[in-house]
């Protein structure tokens, strides 16, 4: 990414900002019409790409030069037209007007430049295997066998991608203009608030001094702050600067120190509330509440993070770790008296599990992210400032409980659009007292937030030339063809085949554009097999994520790596042994209802128990410790009740139980009574 500086730096900024101002309107009075909407979120984004990131690693990286400044105007000139001559393109019947020269001149244009801007910012997989898509819709039938298809003509490709909401203008671009959006910009009000920076004391107070303390702090903090990042990248860069060092300080081998930081962070994606963008994409897919989602994501990632944490515990245990000092950490009662940071978390998961829309949820989230920074003064402050901060924020909270639980209030107030410009002053004037977010804080919030979205909306963009392929050429049904001949009357060799075919695409690609490809190639050969739509979705969902943890192309691995020093192959393997539930547990759910609590009560009860039986089997094995080191003989039992474990039957579940519970009294009663 270039680092401009000057006009160019400031003029970036500005136009970042506007960005994410344009996206807050839309979600507080809402958005344009679908294709409108995503065709105005892309014309917005795709210039960026073009001044920020560089042609090849040999372009200048301090300025931008005169080719990418033709290439960032030329980015403007297909949202241009679609704005313009909006009615005539959404009522031309598709396949049937022809296209206008301007049109295919343009739809060209924008294909060629999205390609581009691919490469540029989320790498060589997404735009291979878009070009190989327009490619087959080209010359289709002159492939032999199975997958032999009907070619269209370049005009019929561009109308697709183009001029309809089937291709790049799809709903994973949808999903970037709307929800991705304002969600990242309530990540950045999270961080410019002191969220973030509570989420790390909070870990280094209450897991800092136990065995293996700074492991426990990344797998704490990484947890929280990953929910919120969506990135596995991101996460790994934002905590493992800081807990990678410490894991090395108290005797970690570097390589299991960046393995603890690339499996914490990586499952960030897969904890509710947030989950990044994968989530909303995969609401948006099947037409289901995003609490939904939510709620059965829960089980799977507590028992991702509590394998994680047991094997760390148990690692500490086995190699005689100690903790950190407690005057190295901060102190519990003093994090304790900031525990309502957490305010605008528990806020979104409130208004998201009582029906409010996602984006209706993130405008209240940022809100209360400003309204606890009035709670939050910045320390340099006088006494008599910060107790000037504490009072506005009680009354601009006081006003703002009225307006939300008291719809009328303000029906009454907002009766035009209009009406938000004296509010707008009125928190102008406001935010002046506050001690903790002033005006220049809430526009860089705003700004760290949008500047994250152009990964994502090129990644959805770029997909969406791949989806508008599947729905045009039918390949999609012939790989579920395919696969489905494969592997017959064995559903368990189907999702095998399914979890390759996910990782694969995960492989160098962030999980926005992975979920997206895995979901429209992958999703339907499990649900033609009998398995449920969330679970398919589910399913291919984690493996796309945990394929930052695999190797040879682990991204999260490879940025532990650049911390630690190790090598990128080890931490991989490495993270995989620690997140082998991952692994796991997609298989367990897809037979199971009850883990993604989707069953009646004692299923989910059950699911609950096996869950813990499978996170303590696997754990023990792993790290082959439980009080005292044990032999394989044991493990080999302990890894065949975790498998057990999972399988949804209540003999099963209890003879797994007895295994493990036996082991740990073997290790408790027997091995402790042997000399060392």
């Amino acid at each position: 990414m270039r680092k401009v500086e000057g006009f160019a730096k400031k003029s970036i900024y500005v136009y970042v900002v506007l960005i994410g101002l344009f996206h807050i309107y839309t979600s507080v009075f809402g958005n344009f019409e679908a294709y409108l909407q995503r065709a105005l979120h892309l014309t917005m984004i795709l210039p960026l790409v073009f001044l920020l990131w560089p042609i090849s690693k040999k372009a200048p990286s301090d300025r931008i030069p005169w080719y990418d400044m033709v290439l960032a105007g030329l980015s403007f000139a297909p949202g241009v037209y679609i704005v313009i001559n909006y009615w005539a393109i959404t009522t031309r019947i598709v396949q049937i007007d022809p296209l206008t020269s301007t049109q295919i001149v343009l739809g060209a244009l924008l294909i060629v430049l999205l390609l581009e801007a691919a490469r540029r910012i989320v790498g060589l997989p997404i735009m291979f295997i878009a070009l190989v898509s327009i490619l087959y819709m080209l010359f289709g039938k002159y492939i032999p066998g199975l997958f032999q298809g009907i070619s269209f003509t370049p005009a019929e490709i561009i109308e697709q991608a183009f001029l309809t909401d089937e291709g790049i203008f799809s709903s994973p671009l949808g999903v970037s203009a709307t929800y991705v959006m304002v969600f990242l910009i309530f990540g950045g009000f999270l961080e410019k608030s002191g969220v973030g920076e509570f989420f790390m004391q909070f870990a280094q107070a209450f897991t800092g001094t136990q065995p293996g303390g700074p492991a426990l702090i990344a797998v704490t903090s990484s947890c929280l702050f990953g929910s919120i990042s969506g990135s596995a990248v991101a996460n790994v860069y934002g905590t493992g600067t800081f807990t990678i060092p410490l894991m090395k300080k108290i005797g970690y081998p570097s390589y299991f120190a960046g393995a603890v930081e690339a499996v914490a962070s990586t499952g960030g994606q897969i904890m509710p509330p947030i989950m990044g963008a994968g989530a909303f994409l995969m609401a948006s897919f099947l037409g289901l509440p995003y609490k939904t989602i939510m709620i059965a994501a829960i089980l799977p990632a507590l028992m991702y993070y509590g394998a994680v944490f047991l094997m760390v515990r148990l690692g500490a245990h086995k190699n005689h770790l100690k903790g950190l000092s407690q005057e190295e950490l901060p102190s519990k009662r003093a994090v304790a008296k900031k525990s309502f940071m957490v305010i605008p978390l528990v806020g979104i998961v409130y208004f998201l599990m009582t029906g409010a829309t996602p984006m209706k949820a993130a405008i209240i989230g940022i809100i209360l992210a400003w309204l606890i920074s009035f709670f939050n003064p910045k320390a340099e402050l006088d006494q008599g400032k910060k107790k000037l901060s504490y009072l506005a924020g009680a009354v601009v909270s006081a006003v703002f409980v009225a307006l939300v639980f008291f719809p009328g209030i303000s029906d009454s107030i907002f009766k035009t659009k209009l009406s938000i410009v004296p509010v707008v002053i009125l928190f102008i004037a406001v935010t002046y007292l506050n001690g903790g977010m002033n005006i220049q804080d809430v526009i860089d919030a705003i700004y760290e937030g949008a500047k994250g979205i152009p990964l994502i909306a090129i990644a959805c963009a770029t997909a969406g030339i791949v989806l508008g392929a599947v729905a045009l050429t039918g390949i999609g049904g012939k790989l579920v063809g395919f696969v489905l001949s494969f592997a017959k009357d064995a559903p368990l060799l189907g999702l095998a085949l399914v979890m390759l075919i996910s990782i694969f695409l995960g492989m160098g690609l962030p999980t926005t554009g992975a979920y997206i490809l895995g979901s429209a190639l992958g999703a339907p050969i499990l649900v033609k097999m009998g398995f449920s739509p969330l679970a398919s979705h589910m399913f291919v969902f984690y493996f796309a994520v945990i394929s930052n943890i695999t190797p040879p192309v682990a991204l999260a691995a490879f940025a532990a790596s650049s911390i630690s020093g190790a090598s990128p192959n080890k931490i991989g393997f490495q993270a995989m042994r620690l997140g082998f539930l991952a692994f796991i547990v997609p298989f367990a759910f897809c037979y199971d209802p009850g883990l993604l609590l989707q069953g009646t009560l004692a299923v989910n009860l059950l699911a609950i128990v096996s869950g813990i039986i499978a996170l303590f089997a696997f754990g023990y094995f792993w790290m082959g410790y439980i009080t005292r080191p044990i032999s394989w003989p044991i493990r080999i039992v302990l890894a065949f009740a975790g498998v057990i474990a999972l399988f949804p039957n209540n003999l099963y579940v209890l003879g797994a139980g007895i295994l493990v519970g036996g082991s740990f009294l073997y290790s408790k009663l027997i091995l402790e009574k042997r000399p060392a």
